[in-house]
């Protein structure tokens, strides 16, 4: 079951993990992923800024999708939507 989120200061609650990322077109295909470790998240300005050890940062806007929840079926995965387009982002732990 997904709900829909709007306060984004929860993703600053993660630090020091990994974090996943696969991408979505046409609602199934899944045409990439990515998977880093990172220190912090900060949320600015409409953007999701992942900070990394090696000091290079990774950066998601929230601003490019129409609406992003959390998937209460699995602890620490969200689903950011635009269409038939999606990124599913997760915390493994």
């Amino acid at each position: 079951m997904e709900k829909r989120i709007s306060n984004f200061s929860i993703f600053e609650n993660y630090h020091d993990r990994q974090v996943v990322l696969n991408y979505y077109e046409d609602e199934d295909f899944l045409w990439k992923r990515d998977g880093f470790h990172f220190d912090k998240i900060q949320f600015l300005n409409g953007v999701l800024l992942f900070s990394k050890k090696d000091g290079k940062t990774f950066s998601i806007s929230i601003k490019d999708y129409d609406s992003v929840s959390i998937n209460t079926d699995f602890q620490n995965y969200f689903m950011l939507r635009k269409g038939c387009n999606s990124m599913e982002m997760y915390f493994p732990n």
